[in-house]
């Protein structure tokens, strides 16, 4: 089997690039749902208050991702987040895995990124 040996400033790139990554998507997602949260909620079957906490959580999630604060706290709350949307896309909504047709492939990728933060931490590159 053929490996290289990377320098250690590698991994802690490649954490910042995963950071940056879902950083962007979450906060343009929670600006988004912020902006039509009725529109939001209704789609979700949400009270407005907990579709405005999920939007809310979703924002203050992509900031502390993006700045390396409490990492790992954001990645399990974000994590349990995408577990109750792929929950809802399987047995309320019965999607396919694929994302072009309505699936939570998308969710699951978040989740799986989600996790490298969780178990590795922000990095170096980070506030916290």
């Amino acid at each position: 089997m053929f490996e290289f040996t990377l320098p250690d400033i590698a991994l802690d790139i490649s954490l910042l690039l995963i950071r940056i990554i879902l950083s962007i998507v979450f906060i343009i997602g929670a600006k988004n749902k912020l902006s039509k949260i009725k529109k939001f909620a209704k789609s979700n079957g949400l009270p407005i208050p907990i579709a405005t906490f999920v939007a809310i959580g979703e924002l203050l999630g992509g900031i502390g991702l993006a700045f390396g604060i409490l990492s790992q706290l954001v990645a399990t709350g974000i994590m349990l987040l995408m577990l109750n949307t792929m929950t809802i896309h399987i047995f309320k909504w019965h999607s396919p895995y694929w994302a072009s047709k309505g699936g939570w492939e998308y969710d699951l990728t978040l989740f799986a990124l989600t996790s490298v933060i969780l178990i590795l931490g922000a990095g170096q590159f980070s506030l916290m």
